[in-house]
């Protein structure tokens, strides 16, 4: 089994006013940490612990002030963003703030295609675009009728969905899931929980996994590590 991602003593420091003054916040001290091809990892701790920092740090999206991210056995650095982006996409906490409220579902879902500029028949053979957006919904149980729908017109289990199909749309081949079920009542986060872990083994993607639910970990993980003050104290083997 590969390395898909490699954390060789991650550190990341921000600096903040508090009170008239500027403090520097240690977000993550010295963090070792290594993702495998084809597994869900989970990482868990409290809010603070360098979670969500670490996560966007793995995609790219902050650069850590020491220590490296090697990607495929190079620097993420090297990696092309277009390239990077195809393989890798990331679904966030609160689908309300991560989708333009002005799109439709359809355009929500596509965003990533339009965006990356993939050819009609780039992504999904001769199935071309439309069909590929249909097979996700199917997948996440989205009906159709949301297609036309903006933001505003679904429940919070529905929007979630769309956001999990928009990541699904490129076909990538590994998602970072920062706490995408913590805003759902319980049943429906377990619902929709169920249905992604059976796409996950259906298509064999690798997963980072943040979340503080225990039950929601241990429905889909085959590691777990936990942070706690930007520190790992645990990692699976």
């Amino acid at each position: 089994m590969g390395i898909r991602f490699r954390l060789n003593a991650v550190g990341k420091t921000y600096r903040r006013c508090r009170r008239g003054r500027w403090a520097a916040i240690s977000a993550l001290d010295a963090v070792n940490f290594t993702i495998n091809e084809g597994e869900v990892n989970a990482l868990m701790g409290r809010s603070g612990a360098g979670k969500s920092t670490m996560a966007r740090i793995v995609m790219g999206f902050e650069t850590p002030d020491r220590g490296e991210v090697i990607y495929r056995d190079r620097p993420l650095s090297e990696e092309p963003r277009p390239t990077f982006c195809r393989r890798n996409q990331m679904v966030f906490q609160n689908p309300f703030l991560a989708v333009n409220p002005l799109f439709s579902v359809r355009q929500i879902i596509s965003e990533p295609l339009r965006t990356l500029k993939v050819p009609d028949e780039g992504i999904a053979g001769s199935r071309g675009h439309g069909e590929k957006i249909h097979e996700v919904m199917e997948w996440l149980e989205l009906p159709l009728g949301c297609l036309p729908k903006r933001s505003n017109e679904l429940s919070g289990g529905e929007l979630q969905r769309v956001a999990l199909a928009r990541a699904l749309v490129l076909e990538p081949e590994f998602l970072v899931l920062d706490e995408p079920f913590s805003a759902l009542d319980d049943l429906t986060a377990m619902r929709i929980l169920k249905q992604f872990k059976k796409i996950l083994e259906r298509l064999g993607l690798g997963a980072l996994f943040i979340s503080h639910h225990l039950c929601h970990v241990g429905a889909l993980a085959d590691r777990v590590a936990v942070l706690e003050k930007g520190r790992l104290l645990r990692s699976d083997p």
